[in-house]
C-alpha cells in the first residue's frame, strides 16, 4: 500500500511540475513576444524605419533570433542602425546594444553617423573600428546579428588593405558569445556552388558557403527560416535592383556556441 501510494505521490508531483514548467514556458514565451512587438511598434522609431518593416518582418527575425529583455546584443555592421533600435527598445533598461561598424561600413558612415547613436538611445554602444575583428570581452554576448552584411566581408574597397582573415573574424565572434549565445545571420541568397566571390561580384552570398565557415569556426548549426525566402528572386541577378530591392531571396540561419 505504501509503495502504492508513494508511486502515486511521485506522479501527482511530476505532472505538477510538467505543468507548471508549461506555464512558465507561456509567460516566459508571451513576454518575450510582447516585448518584441512593443519595440517593433514604439513611436521613436523614425517613418523611414518603419516604411521597410513590411520587407525586413523584423517582429518575426527576431522572434526567431531569441531577444529578450536584458540581453547583451551585437549588431554587426550595424549600419543607419535600423535593427539597433529595434534591439535597443528589445533589451531595454537592464541590456545593451552594440552597434558595430567595422573598416569598410565606418568608411561609409563616419560622415554621417545617426543622430540615434548619439543622441536618443542610452543603452546602444557604438563601436566604430578599422578591423572587422569584433575586440569585446570574452563570453559578453547574448546575441549577435548579421543582418545583410555578411557579404560584405568579401567586397573590395579601399578601407580594407587585403582580404578579410575570415578565422580571425568568426573567432573573435565566437569568444565574444557567452556559453549557449546564438549568432544569427540573415543574407541575399547567391547561386549554389558560388563562394566569396559573390560577395564583391554581386552582394550576394551562398548560404552553404557561409554555413561550412561559421561551422569550420567552432559553431554549431541550431536552424534555419523561411520568414525571408522569395523563390521569384535570381539569385545571379542584383539585389538591387528595382522590382526586388527589398524583397531579395534571403536566407536566415541560427548557430550556437
Amino acid at each position: 500500500m505504501k509503495q502504492k501510494f508513494g508511486l502515486a505521490l511521485k506522479s501527482a508531483v511530476l505532472a505538477t511540475s510538467l505543468v507548471i514548467g508549461s506555464v512558465a514556458a507561456s509567460v516566459v514565451h508571451a513576454d518575450h513576444h510582447g516585448a518584441i512587438m512593443a519595440a517593433v511598434a514604439h513611436t521613436d522609431r523614425p517613418e523611414e524605419d518603419r516604411a521597410r518593416d513590411g520587407n525586413r518582418k523584423p517582429a518575426e527575425v527576431l522572434m526567431f533570433a531569441g531577444v529578450k529583455p536584458g540581453m547583451t546584443v551585437l549588431d554587426l555592421n550595424s549600419g543607419g542602425g535600423y535593427y539597433s533600435e529595434i534591439l535597443s527598445h528589445i533589451v531595454g533598461d537592464g541590456g545593451n546594444v552594440v552597434a558595430h561598424n567595422g573598416a569598410v561600413y565606418w568608411a561609409f558612415m563616419r560622415k554621417t553617423v545617426p543622430a540615434r547613436f548619439t543622441e536618443r538611445l542610452s543603452n546602444v554602444t557604438p563601436l566604430n573600428v578599422d578591423s572587422e575583428v569584433v575586440d569585446l570581452p570574452e563570453g559578453s554576448v547574448d546575441v549577435v546579428m548579421s543582418v545583410l552584411a555578411y557579404h560584405d566581408y568579401f567586397m573590395k574597397h579601399e578601407a580594407r588593405t587585403a582580404p578579410e582573415d575570415m578565422p580571425a573574424v568568426l573567432a573573435s565572434i565566437y569568444r565574444s558569445l557567452k556559453p549557449g549565445g546564438s549568432f544569427v545571420i540573415i543574407d541575399h541568397e547567391a547561386p549554389d556552388g558560388t563562394g566569396a566571390e559573390m560577395g564583391d561580384k554581386l552582394h550576394r552570398i551562398n548560404s552553404a558557403f557561409v554555413r561550412s565557415q561559421v561551422e569550420a569556426a567552432g559553431f554549431t548549426f541550431a536552424e534555419e527560416s523561411g520568414i525571408l525566402a522569395n523563390s521569384e528572386d535570381d539569385p545571379s541577378q542584383s539585389p538591387f535592383r528595382p522590382e526586388f530591392r527589398g524583397k531579395t531571396d534571403r536566407f536566415i540561419m541560427k548557430f550556437t556556441k
